[in-house]
This record gives structure tokens, C-alpha cells and sequence, in this order.
């Protein structure tokens, strides 16, 4: 049944993409004045003492764990996972990602994806292993098949050195507002970490904090094409059910920040000197509604208006990039997907956070 259910859904994702014809938005990607990155060189730099201490130039692979966000479904407009441009392990030439600012410290870096995927596909891609429509208990399957790939001849080479580990999970759990809960929540997201840790040795893990995502309710009001295309595709059941269960989502989506925020707390806690969970709230308040319609719907795929755009990724991109060399206490939760700021420099003197 899951099967026929995803041949389905898959079917009508390219059915509404060829009757919606002129569906795409006139933008321009990247926005007006977004900057490239354009950072001095470093000197590579000697082995860390330990994960607290980790530069640019000591990440030996990037990896990542998550839902469609991390796969990149629909970012480019079309049915497909765009990972070589997802902004956490994208290694697409030229694409604006968090892998290939690291690769200008370290050129030898691995788990870059290029290309695309088929969607709800498991095979992953470089070592990127989101799976579209993942729930936080699937994350354990995506580690297990990461771990076979990290352990393959291909990365023998780096599986022992030290790795950065972006994970995006929760949107599809919102999405479940009548069933899931926060402690359910939190029991899944504490396996799953449990896991990382066990299986992936000199690991900093970026854990991401989810968006507000009752907000993508407003594009959809203002385009006919998103009235059809969200409830066909039904890939947020309480987003299309009534303002009650919006409401509970974004209830639910609070706790699970929250929750995330305790969970990460306690495995940095554990001051294990190869691996630690540091939260990266940069999409955390990333508002829709404070856009103008003209404007917002550029922030969202133009195939499903649920996803987010290509632009929206870059932004991404630079809002975790420059909160990984900000303490805590001021990393920003606020990025403007359309007008980010300028990606951080990095110092010889700076670690990654």
C-alpha cells in the first residue's frame, strides 16, 4: 500500500507540473545582490584537540540525515530531489552550499552530492541519505545505510577523520498534528541520536530547528494553481485540514523545537571529546506571511508551493553557515531567504560551533 500510495502521489506531482503550464514565478535566483562566496584562503590546520576545537580545513566529509527539505524535492520546479544544490551537502559546480564552502578549506572533502535523485528514493547520494517523507523514527534506517556507505572502499579514507552531520528532520511529524506528540517526539529524536553517536565517531552534528509551517497556508490562498496543487499532492494533512489544526501544528511545531533544544543539550552534555549536537536555528522564525504575495511565492517551489525554492535554499545555506561561527547565545533563528546576509569569513582563529 505504501508503495502504490508513493507511485501515486509521484504520478500527480508530474501531472499537476505539466497542467499547470505557466505555474513558475518570473525570478531571478540568486535574488538581486546576493553575494558569492568569495572568502581569503586558509592554511590547512593541524589535528584538533577535540570536536570543540574543529576549523574549516579539518571537515573531511559532509553527511546529512532528513525528510524532502534534505533530499531537496522540488527545489528547481521540477518532480525530482535536487541534492547536488540542497544546502547542507549540495556539490553541484558553483551551487551555494555549506559543502562546498568547505571544500574551498579543504579541497580533498567527501559526501559532496551532485545530480539528481528519483524521489523517495534510499539509495541517497554522496552521503547525503534524507529519504522524502521521512518521520523522525525513519531516521535510524537513513543512519544504518549512511554507515554502509561511509564504511564502503569509497570512504575508507575519511571514515575515521572528522565529519559534519546536518540533520532536518521534523516537518513531516508536524505535518501528523493529530497523532504525533512532543514526547513521542523527543523518544525518537534521543534513538536517533543515541544511534549517531554510536555509529559515527569524530561527528559534529548540526541539528536543525523546524519553521513555522502553517505560514506556507498563505501562499496557497493567493494562487489558484497552489489551491489545486496542495490538497492533490497532500503532503501536509493538517496544513489542508482547518485553521484548528494549523493551529495545533504550529503548537506542535514550538514543543518540537523545544524538544530538539533539550535533546541536543544533553549530548553536548556528555562533552565526549569526537562528537557533539549543536542546535542551528537559522530557518526557526523564517516568516512567509510578513512577504508580500508577489514576493513569497518565490520562496516556495513553484511545482508543489509546499517546498522550499532553490533561492529559499541559498538562504539557508548562508544562515547555518554563519551561525556555525556564532556562539549560542547569538546565533540568528531570522534569515531573510531573499536577502541574506553576506556567508561569514572564517579566521585562522575561528571554530566551528
Amino acid at each position: 500500500m505504501a508503495r502504490r500510495t508513493a507511485v501515486f502521489v509521484f504520478a500527480a506531482i508530474v501531472a499537476v507540473a505539466v497542467l499547470s503550464g505557466s505555474a513558475a514565478a518570473n525570478f531571478t535566483c540568486p535574488p538581486p545582490g546576493f553575494s558569492p562566496f568569495s572568502c581569503p584562503s586558509l592554511e590547512r590546520p593541524p589535528e584538533p584537540q577535540d570536536v570543540l576545537h574543529l576549523k574549516p580545513g579539518n571537515i573531511a566529509a559532509v553527511m546529512a540525515l532528513g525528510d524532502s527539505i534534505t533530499a531537496g524535492f522540488a527545489m528547481q520546479d521540477g518532480p525530482l530531489e535536487y541534492r547536488g544544490t540542497v544546502y547542507s551537502t549540495g556539490g553541484d559546480d558553483g551551487a551555494f552550499t555549506i559543502g562546498n564552502f568547505l571544500s574551498h578549506y579543504n579541497p580533498d572533502i567527501k559526501g559532496r552530492a551532485k545530480g539528481e535523485t528519483i524521489p523517495l528514493t534510499k539509495a541517497g547520494k554522496g552521503l547525503n541519505f534524507a529519504v522524502s517523507e521521512a518521520r523522525v523514527r525513519d531516521v535510524p534506517g537513513q543512519i544504518q545505510r549512511l554507515s554502509a556507505k561511509l564504511n564502503s572502499s569509497e570512504y575508507a579514507d575519511v571514515k575515521d577523520k572528522w565529519k559534519l552531520l546536518t540533520i532536518f528532520i521534523g516537518a513531516n511529524d508536524i505535518c501528523e498534528c493529530k497523532s504525533m506528540t512532543a514526547d513521542q517526539f523527543r523518544t525518537q529524536l534521543t534513538e536517533a541520536l543515541t544511534m549517531v553517536h554510536q555509529t559515527f565517531p569524530k561527528t559534529f552534528v548540526n541539528i536543525m530547528t523546524i519553521f513555522n509551517i502553517s505560514n506556507v497556508w498563505d501562499v496557497k490562498k493567493d494562487r489558484l494553481y497552489c489551491q489545486a496543487a496542495v490538497p492533490i499532492l497532500h503532503e501536509c494533512s493538517c496544513l489542508e485540514a482547518n485553521a484548528t489544526n494549523r493551529q495545533r501544528m504550529d503548537d506542535l511545531g514550538m514543543a518540537v523545537n523545544q524538544v530538539t533544544r533539550e535533546v541536543a543539550a544533553k549530548f553536548a552534555a556528555l562533552k565526549d571529546p569526537h562528537f557533539t549536537v549543536v542546535v542551528q536555528p537559522a530557518v526557526e522564525d523564517v516568516a512567509l506571511d510578513k512577504y508580500p504575495p508577489s514576493i513569497v511565492q518565490d520562496l516556495l517551489s513553484d511545482l508543489d508551493c509546499f517546498h522550499p525554492s532553490l533561492c529559499t535554499d541559498q538562504g539557508f545555506a548562508v544562515g547555518v553557515w554563519n551561525n556555525m561561527f556564532t556562539p549560542p547565545s547569538q546565533k540568528k533563528n531570522n534569515i531573510d531567504p531573499l536577502k541574506p546576509p553576506k556567508a561569514y569569513c572564517p579566521t585562522a582563529n575561528d571554530y566551528i560551533q
